[in-house]
């Protein structure tokens, strides 16, 4: 599938049925084959909607659904070449044409990062090793381990303002809790971002529009066991909810971003049979809204004006792909000729 062997389990004979037969262009099952074909006719938006993903995971099935996602995503031409490069840059040892002295890299850790950043890569720290071996100069952005969505901002806003003066082009690259708080940072709420100075923000799974696992807790008869765990913690439940759905998507409807900043999503599509260990609990529980990484919906997941690399295989937890460092390094090379040759100028991303 999309060039890539798949071996795992799914949720359902249609969704095996597409990944092994329809997505690779036969047609061996005619009432298949008819369900499916009249559900791209009717599908309207290039990328579908959490509402969208939702009904197709009723109608068929929570992986057909993720499935479905992902070829719609890989069908748009500037993320199909997007994700061709990206796959020559980890398979080859290619030079890029760029002098990487001449970008700064601001990593922006996710939730808790001091305490579990180890165990699930939310410090950055492998990543940040990488990007001094491949000569970015890079930093941590420091932000309160357990803050909120507008705390954070605050923050990196301050963080990106002081990297300025260094005149060279910035990227800004954060996972998971970082993604709201960058792209909060990077609205036209804050007003110091100098034009032109940030050049591509990489958006690694980031909850943009919030994590229905934390509205899970937030209803009443659960919100108990949501204060006991921030409380024994020491977690401030006011940043915890901060990165709820019902929060988050009403301030992501409100945002806009300087649209010469290339955005790239680094989006994990896991089918069923491919959830990680950290992603076993939550990735039922999310299941009735559709497919997701085990934390948020995946659509969700995806920025405005955006473009694409689908990571099929992986959940919420990227450090879990054992090829992980190796994707690092071809994601560097990809974003720096992306700037440097200008792929991304005739995309509406």
């Amino acid at each position: 599938m999309f060039g890539e062997t798949v071996a795992t389990t799914v949720d359902s004979e249609i969704a095996r049925y597409y990944l092994e037969q329809y997505l690779d262009g036969k047609r061996e099952h005619r009432e298949m084959d008819r369900k499916i074909s009249a559900l791209y006719v009717e599908s309207g938006n290039p990328i579908p909607s959490r509402e969208e993903l939702r009904r197709i995971s009723r109608d068929f099935s929570v992986d057909f659904a993720a499935l479905f996602l992902a070829d719609r995503l890989l069908r748009m031409v500037c993320n199909k070449k997007l994700n061709q490069s990206f796959s020559r840059y980890l398979d080859k040892e290619t030079v890029v044409d760029a002098d990487p002295s001449s970008y700064l890299v601001l990593f922006v850790p996710g939730w808790d990062y001091i305490e579990t950043g180890y165990l699930v890569g939310s410090d950055f720290a492998k990543p940040r090793l990488l990007a001094t071996e491949f000569g970015l100069e890079n930093y941590l952005v420091e932000l309160p381990p357990t803050g909120g969505v507008e705390e954070n901002a605050a923050v990196l806003a301050g963080a990106i303002s002081r990297h300025m003066r260094s005149n060279k082009k910035m990227l800004i690259v954060g996972a998971s809790s970082a993604g709201p708080a960058i792209h909060l940072a990077l609205s036209d709420r804050f007003n110091g971002n100098r034009p032109g100075s940030i050049k591509a923000w990489i958006n690694l799974g980031g909850i943009l529009q919030g994590s229905p696992v934390v509205d899970h807790y937030r209803v009443w008869y659960r919100r108990w066991l949501l204060s006991l765990v921030a409380w024994r913690k020491g977690w401030d439940l006011e940043a915890i909810t901060s990165m709820s759905a019902k929060e988050s998507r009403r301030r992501f409807a409100g945002l806009r971003i300087d649209p010469e900043i290339l955005v790239i999503n680094y989006l994990g599509i896991p089918l069923s049979g491919q959830i990680s260990r950290y992603s076993r609990d939550n990735y039922p529980l999310l299941r009735p809204e559709g497919p997701n990484d085990g934390l948020i919906l995946l659509s969700d997941a995806i920025a405005p004006r955006s473009l694409t690399i689908v990571a099929l295989g992986s959940d919420h937890f990227f450090a879990e792909d054992p090829r992980i460092d190796e994707k690092t390094v071809a994601l560097m090379k990809l974003i720096l000729d992306y700037l440097e040759q200008g792929k991304a100028k005739d995309c509406e991303h």
